[in-house]
């Protein structure tokens, strides 16, 4: 496990930044090329990193494939290049959570999609076994295969009570793709990660319009209007090449959150935020636009999920 800056692993609970981390128990291989301990092969070049395959427009600009070329097994994530690799379960990697007594909240695959099609059943289910004999820790799985997921849970039983579930929903069509996958799937927390937010995305649930912050109320009841999510995370795209961000979309996201009772999170406003003035008034402090201290103050705000039992939607 490696500590991480993703501010949404930075929970209360497990002490803040101190107990974020990531984990990635399933790495990738060349094929048929011998290594040795450190994955390198006869040459020096290694061979063993992680890999995936580019699946919607929100992996335009994947930040885990420029670190897999940079300092993995080098290869960019194409649909040809899955011929080239074998997954396998890093057995090392895997006991880690096991060997820490101090509760993390930990993202698990930061660098592939664990539900990826090329991933068997056996490997992800090692990775269930490992997170349900670590309930001092909470996992956080994210994926853009949400149709995979459902099945997985459906076969493997309802997710343990540390372990939450999440898609990525970059624009409306992911949205209203990747929702009701998650709605059915058992979870005692289920989470949408809209970042790269890519343009303005209408939850399940009626709102007024950006502007009406004054007019929100609460609702009463256990089920929110937004059923079975219990945490929406928002996010601008960051680096040199970031398409824009537009605030008016976190604010829509944050008012529709507000009037259903979800916790909102705002991870960051991007590189490239909109309006164009946003651009300049981002300061030294984080390039990526991660530093409330930058944003509009109504935006401030970070807050996270309570578990419960996990149930169906």
């Amino acid at each position: 496990m490696n500590k991480t800056s993703i501010e949404w692993t930075h929970r209360p609970e497990t002490r803040g930044v101190a107990g974020g981390m990531t984990w990635n128990p399933i790495r990738a291989r060349i094929k048929g090329v011998a290594h040795d301990s450190a994955g390198r092969d006869a040459n020096g070049t290694k061979v063993i990193g992680t890999f995936c395959t580019k699946y919607s427009p929100g992996c335009a600009h994947c930040y885990a494939e420029l670190i897999n070329k940079r300092f993995g097994n080098g290869l960019e994530f194409t649909v040809p290049n899955l011929e080239k690799v074998e997954f396998f379960v890093d057995e090392r990697i895997l006991q880690e959570p096991l060997k820490q007594k101090k509760p993390y909240t930990i993202f698990v695959g930061d660098m592939f999609d664990l539900f990826h099609e090329a991933i068997g059943d056996a490997e992800i289910s090692y990775v269930f076994a490992t997170m349900k004999d670590s309930p001092q820790h909470t996992f956080q799985l994210l994926t853009k295969r949400a149709a995979r997921m459902q099945q997985f849970i459906n076969h493997w039983g309802a997710a343990e009570r540390n372990i939450w579930l999440g898609v990525s929903v970059e624009d409306q069509q992911r949205h209203d793709q990747r929702v009701p996958l998650l709605q059915d799937t058992p979870a005692a927390v289920r989470f949408l990660s809209v970042e790269p937010q890519l343009e303005d995305i209408r939850l399940a649930i009626d709102t007024p319009e950006v502007g009406e912050i004054s007019t929100l109320r609460g609702f009463d009841g256990c089920d929110p209007p937004i059923p079975g999510i219990n945490w929406v995370i928002c996010g601008g795209e960051s680096g040199p090449s970031a398409r824009p961000f537009n605030l008016a979309w976190a604010e829509s996201l944050l008012l529709q959150c507000s009037a259903a009772n979800v916790p909102f999170f705002m991870k960051q406003v991007g590189s490239n935020p909109e309006p164009h003035k946003w651009r300049y008034q981002l300061g030294p402090r984080d390039r990526k636009g991660g530093d409330m201290r930058e944003w509009p103050p109504h935006l401030q705000v970070r807050e996270f999920p309570t578990i419960r039992e996990a149930v169906s939607a």
